[in-house]
């Protein structure tokens, strides 16, 4: 009889710690959907090179007050000019706070770009210091009018590789806001659109000798910049660390993370998984590292940190590319609903949010068509022509993003679907 007793208690014990945990779980992740629904109350109207702390605890230290600065107040916003750390705090279950914050970089974007930058979100334990110069920054100002003094050429890029993108009659107006780094050319930013003209080929203005100079060697904060999370378990899966990363689609860009220059392409999060390794995992478009790999949607690559001269933990190698977790992938999923959210919120126009992850998204190189995209992701190709027909036809154009639906189903020609659903070029 006292053993039917004890195990009858054992069991009771048992069921409590179940519950006591599942009632854990529940408050943690409510908290985390309170942190990530706060966003859209506390970052509308977002200006570009600004920070905005959403949820506490945020600090943030600026380069002329090494004490420090705690964000206390919902929506508060800072500059980042001179920011050169931001630090967000983990669950805290006895207050049910969560720390959020989210950093909007003009990056080298033009004022007459309205959309959104560099977008950087820390949540949970993270980190990020900015290792740019403030010094070194140039800035971007109101770009001045001027006109084609001839029938002239726009180009895609400034130097002697012709890229041409476009043409402008004479006395056509054209807004210019930076030089390249010879002088030469002048960047025409009309419509938010950036393409290069030669100095000689527009009409001078004294003003001119104002504009900044855009080249190799200019940088904008947190170009370079060192990532850090806790490496602890937290409370509940939805309230781990992590610093995500969101281009534009149209945008790509170089940035430097711990030491290590990698290419970024639309939405990629970062979470130190031990003290001496820091996972990158790629949740839309692709990442090229300076060691040569590269990791597209649905992948991850493990950086081994290590003590350098210049850092306490700096990159000294990338792993091979491996397919994420299921772990992976839903830390990517709330990463991008949080930041479809802030797009909404601030009316980005033109910006696309998407869900993650319905399937993979292939950005189309130059050479592709369907068919070898079908066969690289061994699904069928009729799948991919439906999946992405919308209004107007399907154009398969370099740059192109294609959902690629049921990956590894199985190779599929075209099928039933006629072959003049599609343009390709």
């Amino acid at each position: 009889m006292a053993l039917i007793r004890l195990n009858a208690l054992l069991v009771l014990l048992a069921f409590v710690g179940l519950a006591a945990a599942s009632a854990q779980d529940d408050l943690c992740g409510e908290t985390v959907d309170k942190a990530f629904s706060s966003i859209r109350q506390n970052c509308a109207d977002l200006e570009r090179d600004s920070i905005c702390y959403s949820h506490p605890l945020v600090a943030a230290h600026f380069a002329e007050n090494e004490n420090g600065e705690d964000f206390s107040l919902p929506s508060q916003r800072a500059s980042v000019v001179g920011l050169s750390s931001v630090r967000t705090a983990a669950l805290d279950a006895e207050q049910a706070r969560w720390g959020i914050a989210i950093i909007n970089l003009r990056a080298r974007q033009p004022q007459t770009y309205k959309g959104p930058g560099i977008i950087v979100m820390l949540a949970g334990a993270a980190e990020v210091i900015n290792e740019i110069d403030p010094a070194s920054v140039a800035p971007i100002g109101e770009p001045l009018s001027t006109a084609a003094l001839a029938e002239t050429t726009l180009f895609k890029n400034p130097g002697i590789i012709p890229a041409p993108v476009g043409t402008v009659a004479v006395d056509e107006l054209l807004l210019v806001d930076a030089y390249d780094d010879t002088g030469e050319w002048l960047r025409v930013v009309n419509d938010g659109k950036i393409s290069w003209v030669e100095r000689v080929e527009v009409a001078r203005l004294n003003a001119m000798e104002t504009l900044p100079t855009i080249g190799i060697g200019a940088s904008f904060p947190f170009q370079a910049l060192s990532i850090t999370t806790s490496a602890e378990y937290p409370a509940c899966d939805q309230a781990e660390p992590m610093v995500a990363i969101q281009t534009p689609a149209d945008l790509p860009v170089n940035l430097t993370i711990n030491g290590v220059d990698i290419h970024i392409g639309s939405l990629v999060t970062f979470q130190q998984v031990h003290r001496n390794a820091l996972s990158l995992t790629v949740h839309r478009g692709k990442v090229t590292t300076i060691f040569g790999q590269t990791a597209q949607q649905g992948e991850s690559v493990i950086g081994i940190l290590g003590p350098t001269a210049s850092r306490e933990l700096q990159v000294l190698d990338w792993s091979g590319a491996l397919p994420a977790s299921e772990a992976e992938l839903a830390r990517g999923q709330r990463a991008q609903e949080a930041l479809n959210s802030l797009a909404r919120v601030n009316g980005w126009p033109g910006y696309k949010t998407f869900k993650h992850p319905p399937a993979l998204v292939h950005v189309v190189e130059h050479g592709e068509t369907l068919y070898s995209i079908g066969r690289r992701y061994e699904t069928s190709v009729a799948e991919i022509i439906l999946a992405n027909l919308g209004d107007e036809p399907l154009k398969l154009y370099s740059g192109t993003q294609l959902v690629i639906p049921n990956p590894g189903s199985g190779f599929a020609g075209h099928g039933s679907v006629p072959l003049d659903a599609t343009r390709e070029k």
